[in-house]
């Protein structure tokens, strides 16, 4: 019985992340066209929590960049809260870090797919 769920789980995160995938758009994120309600699975993963969305539009209002210690002040989140969420953005060449010192400064890529292609808004 043990395997059988497995082997359903398995199939069912296989179908998830399925490169045809999409994702309706949340209510949180403001469409620019009328028509665009449906998002790529990479994209879905920028804006797929609010609080990660925060993130993107701090960043993107900053072209500086900020550190995890400001993202941390400014989003009113947990340190391991805010670095978690880093670490997916990066995953899909979101944001980008510079090592400066002892601090590492995140910006938001703008050229990343989910910000030209399917035009997340920041």
């Amino acid at each position: 019985m043990g395997k059988k769920i497995m082997g359903i789980r398995e199939k069912n995160t296989k179908e998830n992340t399925s490169p045809d995938r999409t994702y309706k758009r949340p209510s949180w994120v403001k469409a620019l066209v009328a028509t665009e309600e449906e998002l790529c699975p990479d994209c879905f993963k920028v804006v797929g929590t609010k609080s990660r969305y925060s993130l993107v539009c701090a960043l993107g209002k900053k072209k500086g960049g900020m550190t995890v210690s400001e993202l941390t002040d400014h989003l009113k989140l947990r340190q391991p809260t805010v670095t978690h969420h880093l670490n997916i953005l990066r995953s899909v060449d979101a944001v980008e870090s510079e090592d400066r010192g002892r601090e590492r400064v995140y910006r938001l890529n703008r050229g990343a797919h989910c910000f030209e292609e399917c035009k997340i808004p920041y």
